[in-house]
């Protein structure tokens, strides 16, 4: 029996995404693994901002519980989104729907944070202004605070050129969108027909 962590989820929540994960790997062969538990696993890095190989042991193995992780990371072959960023996408529609609001926002709020990344990282950047050499998170909320976008890149990418491979990359999705809302690193005036 497994310890209750702070980051894990109830199996309630883990029910609503339980389809889309199974979905990624098929096997004939009982799995080795609860799902739950590999994604708890998940959660708790992440969450934690641990290394993989801290994970604690009454985890599933971390290769095993890192292996998931990649395989749910991953974009297709064909492009689209992972198995991830369509149950986050899911479920922030069923919230949307759930508080009587569109299930497609027209209004996001945009902002970036840039974050130190370890010497050893191959993708990384110097963010001058921040005076900070690694990355930087780009995030597009409604008024709730639901994401409905997310775009990493390095660090030395600017804001304004950022946003507009996220959006590019979330086009279909953001379809309703009318108006963005940012601080003085978004200077643009006009994307896919909505106010910036």
């Amino acid at each position: 029996m497994r310890k209750v962590y702070p980051s894990d989820i109830n199996r309630t929540q883990f029910e609503k995404i339980r389809p889309q994960l199974e979905s990624v790997r098929k096997s004939t062969k009982p799995r080795d693994y609860e799902l739950y538990d590999v994604f708890c696993g998940v959660i708790f890095v992440l969450k934690g901002g641990v290394p993989w190989r801290m994970l604690p042991g009454d985890f599933p193995k971390w290769r095993s519980v890192h292996e998931y992780f990649r395989m749910w990371s991953e974009v297709p072959p064909g492009g689209g989104q992972s198995v991830l960023s369509k149950c986050l996408a899911e479920l922030v529609i069923q919230v949307r729907e759930r508080d009587g609001r569109a299930p497609q926002t027209s209004l996001l709020i945009v902002d970036a944070q840039s974050v130190k990344n370890t010497d050893t990282a191959t993708e990384k950047g110097y963010d001058a202004g921040k005076r900070v050499s690694g990355i930087k998170r780009h995030l597009a909320v409604d008024t709730q605070g639901l994401p409905h976008a997310l775009h990493v890149t390095t660090a030395s990418v600017n804001d304004r050129s950022a946003a507009l491979e996220m959006f590019q990359l979330r086009a279909e999705p953001l379809s309703a969108v009318t108006l963005v809302l940012g601080d003085g690193g978004y200077v643009f005036r006009e994307f896919c027909g909505c106010r910036l």
